[in-house]
């Protein structure tokens, strides 16, 4: 084999292998559950805001003219709520933290909060690791507000409630006394395999 083939090949192997994080990550404690719930109100606040902004475009370019002037309530058609609307809003969620994760491992509340995600190998996570932990913190919450629709005849009040149980459960995971397995990991860092780090603060100059 020659070296400029060989050359090629160390090349396309560094390309494809994950980026590591800093190497003295394994020294950074684990995040604890409170600050990240915090964590998760700051980027809600702005994937909230990224929504609306997706809102409003649907609502320009599918909203008729008669409609928005006589200020009807339901601006969009169901089919255009749930054929285009809810697919989209999953998406830009997904796009959102997907994009964040990969790039630094951090989200701009986890740059707040000083957190990095990473996974347990060391690395930063890679698209297939953040969509498999985007998956994970969704699957409890869809459950919980599916047996809920079912059960209570859609009732909108009982899913809510059920959606946000099921959030809620994914971190309380790692307080339960019977997951000693997950060393205070949630839920869903347990079933994607990656866990959230708590960043030394940086001394100042």
């Amino acid at each position: 084999m020659s070296r400029k083939s060989s050359t090629f090949q160390s090349k396309q192997r560094q390309k494809k292998s994950p980026t590591p994080v800093a190497s003295n990550s394994s020294e950074f404690p684990r995040a604890g559950i409170s600050v990240r719930l915090m964590c998760l109100i700051y980027d809600g606040l702005l994937v909230i805001a990224l929504l609306a902004v997706l809102n409003v475009i649907l609502i320009a370019l599918f909203t008729s003219g008669s409609a928005a002037t006589a200020q009807e309530v339901e601006l969009l058609s169901a089919d255009i709520r749930y054929g285009l609307q809810f697919p989209a809003s999953v998406l830009i969620t997904f796009g959102f933290y997907g994009y964040c994760w990969t790039r630094s491992g951090q989200t701009l509340g986890m740059q707040t909060w000083r957190l990095e995600l990473t996974r347990r190998d060391g690395h930063r996570p890679r698209w297939s690791d953040a969509l498999k932990r985007f998956l994970a913190a969704c699957l409890l919450p869809a459950l919980c507000g599916m047996l809920a629709w079912v059960l209570q005849d859609a009732n909108s009040k009982a899913f809510g409630f059920s959606v946000l149980l099921g959030f809620a459960v994914n971190y309380i995971w790692g307080w339960l006394p019977l997951t000693g397995l997950s060393h205070g990991r949630c839920l869903h860092d347990v079933m994607s395999d990656t866990e959230v780090l708590r960043l030394p603060a940086k001394k100042s100059r």
